[in-house]
């Protein structure tokens, strides 16, 4: 285990981060800096590898989807600890969705929403299921969780659509959900919902512009792709 009494201070997570900046530190030296103490025979720096290795795959960015009970029951991560990790990951999904909004006011485009939202819902364990409303001027109005499960007719509810749609007085919609696969190529039930809630936006006078599939990092638009 390391021992971080038997570190310079050069090679200390706080040390290093005043010295040469955040962006030169690990993932484990910049979740013991968060972590900030260790526990009796486990260094702050050996539990931050830990943490990381409990993670599916190690892989950092499943922290966001990790509940505050369940940070708790990793070996030496208390309440403390637990809600400073979760306050860490909202701020930074927040850094993320406000640059975004900043930079591009027009919310029309496909890459816009799929940044804006990519960071939420990369990593999720299950579908979800959302519309993202738009004003006359395709600024950003709301972003609303629809449903939780596999997409399909009996979850995706045009009345629930149209229902915030109506509330926030969109002008126009564009649907989202997430492949937890990592994949976002959309399959035949993903096509045929898009297809009647298309119908049903034509009704209400409220078109639906697209439906974005997310991936690992990657989308697709099936407006782009020809299906609407």
């Amino acid at each position: 285990m390391t021992c971080l009494k038997e570190l310079s201070s050069r090679e200390k997570p706080r040390e290093k981060l005043i010295q040469h900046g955040a962006r030169l530190l690990t993932d484990p030296e910049l979740l013991a800096i968060l972590l900030r103490t260790g526990t009796r025979g486990c260094s702050v720096l050996d539990m931050a590898r830990n943490l990381l290795a409990s993670l599916p795959g190690g892989n950092l960015g499943c922290l966001g989807e990790i509940t505050l009970g369940e940070l708790c029951r990793i070996r030496g991560i208390g309440p403390d600890k637990a809600v400073t990790l979760c306050a860490a990951v909202e701020l930074g999904r927040r850094i993320v969705r406000c640059r975004v909004r900043r930079d591009n006011p027009d919310f029309s485009s496909p890459q816009v929403i799929a940044e804006y939202v990519m960071e939420d819902m990369r990593f999720l364990p299950q579908e979800r299921f959302a519309a993202v409303y738009l004003s006359t001027k395709n600024q950003l109005l709301r972003v609303q969780t629809l449903t939780v499960g596999t997409i399909n007719a009996s979850l995706a509810k045009a009345r629930d659509v149209f229902r915030y749609a109506l509330q926030c007085n969109a002008a126009a919609v564009v649907l989202l959900h997430n492949h937890p696969s990592g994949n976002p190529e959309p399959s035949q039930e993903d096509i045929d919902v898009t297809r009647r809630l298309v119908q049903a936006g034509d009704v209400m006078e409220i078109p639906i512009l697209d439906h974005i599939i997310i991936g690992d990092g990657v989308f697709v638009s099936l407006c782009e792709r020809g299906y609407l």
